[in-house]
């Protein structure tokens, strides 16, 4: 009985270590990779070849044989998820995460992972979780625009320059030059926002953190170089600290007093804008709302979207550069064309 379920366990041990086409594994290579992770598993060669063939004649796998050698595959990838049998919560995962992580994936994860994606899917038809998959969704605000199409060699490359931390040598076209620039990348991380992708980070021997739309990327070359880190470097210390998603400015953080419409007022208390916000009802029915927040040009982008239903006491020089914008626009639609009715 012993030796029937070692036998059992080898057999799935062997099963696990073979690779979906078109990638293969030699007969040596797989009894090195089952040592190394079991140093008791103690098979010769020949016995390794002798268990392969019996498991051809049983699952979708074969062999490519290259002079003497022969090279293992899964033919049925899919086959590959019942390695251990996959349940309905893992099938859930993987679907959440084909919907909503897919554009931060390495494209050759991507190709590994397929034949999963779609096991799952088969496996969700007609299920609770496969109805709860369709009943629950993530939504954005603003009106859903169109992301920028992004090379495909521009994305693989990009993500290799990450994943092996090389340097990357790029065409780069910024908004404010006509002609593409040849840089030079040492790649620190990738930033999603809005669905534009963006490959933070150092150009050529600069300490400066930038970011590079992969939509303006054209003829990448992956280099044999190491790219550096700058010390201390986090990714997400730098998104959260220095805000270079939000466009900082000059003025740090600032003293933010809005007078408002009651019904901004209670948008505001349920999702605060700093922990120090206070909420002060006024007279005439307007509420003062207070809030240490980064002086940035998306606060002022978020600020516009409130028009007359948001008025900014202080500062008074942002309070100013909105009465001058209000000024602009009331000019701009008294004097601008009129529609066609």
């Amino acid at each position: 009985m012993r030796k029937a379920v070692d036998t059992v366990f080898r057999y799935l041990a062997i099963l696990q270590c073979i690779p979906a086409q078109p990638a293969r594994k030699t007969t040596t290579r797989i009894l090195e990779e089952l040592r190394e992770k079991d140093p008791e598993f103690n098979v010769s060669t020949r016995s390794m070849q002798r268990s392969l063939e019996q498991l051809s004649a049983r699952f979708p796998i074969t062999c490519e044989t290259v002079g003497r050698t022969n090279h293992w595959y899964w033919i049925d990838s899919h086959a590959m998820t019942q390695l251990p049998a996959m349940t309905e919560h893992t099938a859930f995962a993987l679907r959440l995460a084909n919907e909503y992580l897919r554009p931060l994936m390495p494209p050759a994860t991507l190709r590994l992972l397929d034949g999963y994606f779609q096991h799952a899917n088969h496996l969700l038809k007609g299920t609770a979780l496969g109805r709860w998959a369709n009943r629950a969704r993530i939504v954005s605000h603003g009106p859903a625009l169109t992301p920028p199409p992004v090379r495909e060699d521009v994305q693989r490359k990009a993500y290799n320059a990450l994943l092996k931390s090389r340097l990357l040598e790029i065409n780069y076209r910024s908004r404010s030059q006509g002609r593409p620039q040849r840089v030079t990348l040492n790649p620190l991380g990738l930033v999603f926002r809005d669905t534009v992708a963006y490959l933070v980070a150092t150009a050529w021997d600069y300490e400066d953190i930038r970011h590079y739309a992969l939509h303006r990327v054209s003829k990448p070359r992956l280099l044999k170089r190491p790219a550096r880190t700058p010390a201390g470097f986090r990714l997400s210390s730098y998104i959260h600290d220095e805000l270079p998603f939000s466009y900082p400015l000059a003025g740090g953080k600032i003293r933010l007093r809005v007078s408002v419409a009651p019904e901004v007022a209670a948008h505001l208390a349920e999702r605060r804008l700093s922990g120090d916000q206070q909420i002060t009802p006024q007279a005439g029915g307007r509420v003062l709302v207070e809030a240490t927040v980064a002086d940035t040009q998306e606060l002022r982008w978020w600020l516009l979207g409130f028009g007359g239903a948001m008025e900014i006491l202080s500062p008074v020089s942002l309070r100013e550069e909105f009465a001058a914008q209000a000024r602009a626009m009331q000019a701009m639609y008294e004097t601008g064309p009129r529609p066609n009715p």
